[in-house]
């Protein structure tokens, strides 16, 4: 008795009876759809991160501050008090 190991005809042919059209196309979709979700998981990650920081969150706290408070100042501005141009920068 002899033994086929290429078995790779025999799995596409199971696959092909057990996905309906409907399985392929929704597995075609997760596909495409797949590095979208990975990169929003990434950024959900950094943005948890922050979140958890303490340190960073005061820090943002203050600067919303500052901008509330009037406390900042433009790039324009803050070239032409160090007697500046832009080019030098």
């Amino acid at each position: 008795m002899e033994l086929n190991l290429d078995c790779s005809a025999g799995v596409l042919s199971m696959v092909e009876a057990v996905f309906t059209e409907e399985d392929r196309e929704n597995l075609r979709i997760l596909r495409e759809e797949l590095p979208k979700i990975r990169l929003l998981l990434e950024e959900l990650m950094e943005t948890l991160e922050v979140l958890g920081d303490e340190e960073l969150m005061e820090s943002v706290k203050a600067s919303e501050e500052d901008i509330r408070e009037g406390r900042l100042i433009d790039f324009e501005r803050l070239l032409k008090e160090l007697d500046l141009n832009e080019q030098e920068v």
